[in-house]
């Protein structure tokens, strides 16, 4: 073999075994301009390549990962429970916002089950004019016509419409509107012999299309009582709350589908209250009003003059950063009219996805939020429950999504900074890979698309968050 390959062989060998003799000798140094550090080749070139993706890491993290629940800001509402229980007089009321997790009172019904039997108290308490789930509610038998215009945070307009403490605005109408989904097929590529494109091919689709259509007669609710623990098979105490009524606004109301009554509205701008209690307790009230005055109405409260009472508030897809389309005025008028001794706030899951790492825009936004309901209702306790336990497809297997300790996280830190309470649930439903578990448990606890709940795991999960209520511990 000639010199031409030796030569250079030689030099490249003599190199590497020089820095493997004199790399450990040079000592590590840090500075403001550059750093070294202390090398060791011989672990470098005999150290495992490192396959783990990003995914893996965080999952890893994910599993290690223990975020306390923070519960002593409850303590204004649990001494109220207390003199409650005590006392059985005068009412105790939780304002419970969330999303569709608690839709249909799931979860509120049961905790409002609980507590009542446990503390008193008759009524579901603050009920919406309309319902996209009026039919799988349980607690209360719910119908309406179709002629309402609904205005909620997930629909444009909200600033125009001013929102009611339920998070909505119903306005009667002269017309209505139902949403269809259309549905486009599939259609092949078409190729001649040769195998050239003649016709392009399309792939199946589906969009929502809104269709108006014009409703004679008056816009109406009806509300009816249901056997049902957690409902009420009779209504004691009834309030209705509206705005922007006219000189002339007036509401049409018959009890057990006797006679109906007139009762004229306070006009102006503001929230009031018309108190529509009758002698004594009815099964079924329907309210009625001119579809071509439209008024702002925002729902009929059910209660009774002492216990405690679970309003579910619930808005499909809502991430809870918009709080302030429901005024402060607003807000603080139902506050005096109601008087709330806690609120909640359950969200995080319409936000939440597996490719998101920063939720910063998320934490600013619910800060927001926060605030605006301390400043409208000063002195009540506030809530925070960190979004369930979500999997999603990895590798071919349903995981924890890797954002979930991320986002739960940042709830946390929000309820911190923001002086509420904090309660985990993603920790209590059993941290990482929970929701697998709910999901094959018999009866099932969770649907299928490994993020919503059944009713079985919605009072389960009511259970716990009865405990944390009551006694102040999340164990």
């Amino acid at each position: 073999m000639n010199k031409s390959f030796w030569r250079p062989f030689l030099i490249t060998a003599g190199a590497i075994v020089l820095v493997a003799v004199l790399a450990p000798l040079v000592p590590a140094r840090e500075s403001k301009v550059f750093s070294i550090k202390k090398l060791d080749p011989i672990k470098t070139l005999m150290a495992p390549p490192e396959v783990a993706s990003a995914a893996d890491s965080l999952s890893e993290k994910a599993k290690q990962m223990h975020i306390a629940s923070e519960l002593q800001q409850l303590e204004p509402f649990l001494q109220k429970l207390q003199q409650q229980g005590q006392n059985r007089s005068g009412n105790l009321r939780i304002a419970f916002f969330g999303d569709s997790i608690i839709e249909g009172d799931l979860l509120t019904g049961k905790l409002r089950e609980l507590l009542q039997a446990q503390y008193g108290g008759h009524g579901v308490g603050l009920v919406p004019i309309t319902s996209i789930v009026h039919g799988f509610r349980q607690t209360i038998r719910h119908e309406f016509s179709r002629n309402w215009e609904t205005v909620s945070f997930m629909k444009r307009g909200s600033d125009k419409y001013p929102l009611g403490m339920v998070g909505y605005t119903f306005i009667p109408r002269t017309w209505g509107y139902e949403e269809s989904v259309i549905e486009t097929e599939a259609i092949p590529e078409v190729l001649d012999s040769l195998g050239n494109v003649i016709s392009t091919g399309q792939e199946a689709s589906s969009r929502k299309e809104t269709r108006r259509f014009n409703v004679s007669g008056p816009a109406w609710v009806e509300y009816s009582g249901v056997k049902t623990p957690g409902g009420a098979s009779e209504f004691r105490r009834i309030r209705l709350f509206y705005s922007r009524a006219s000189a002339n606004s007036t509401v049409r109301v018959s009890l057990n589908g006797g006679e109906q009554t007139t009762h004229a509205l306070t006009p102006g701008e503001g929230v009031q209250m018309l108190d529509l209690s009758p002698a004594t307790p009815v099964t079924r009230i329907r309210l009625t009003f001119s579809p071509t005055d439209p008024i702002h109405v925002f729902g009929v409260s059910f209660d009774d003059l002492s216990g405690v009472y679970v309003d579910n508030f619930a808005v499909r897809g809502f991430s809870g950063m918009y709080f302030n389309a429901i005024p402060t005025e607003y807000m603080g008028a139902f506050q005096r009219y109601l008087d709330y001794d806690l609120v909640v706030l359950q969200y995080g899951g319409n936000v939440s996805s597996p490719k998101v790492r920063d939720y910063s825009r998320y934490k600013k936004g619910m800060t927001e939020s926060i605030r605006h309901i301390q400043s409208a209702m000063p002195g009540v306790p506030i809530l925070v429950i960190g979004v369930q336990d979500r999997s999603s497809k990895q590798n071919g297997s349903y995981q924890t999504s890797p954002d979930i300790p991320i986002l739960v996280q940042t709830q946390s830190q929000l309820a911190a900074e923001t002086g509420s309470a904090f309660w985990n649930l993603y920790e209590a439903m059993g941290g990482y890979n929970s929701m697998i578990g709910y999901v094959n448990a018999s009866p099932r606890l969770a649907a299928k698309d490994y993020t919503h709940f059944t009713r079985a795991g919605a009072d389960k999960l009511a259970r716990m968050l009865h405990k944390v209520l009551t006694t102040g511990k999340n164990d």
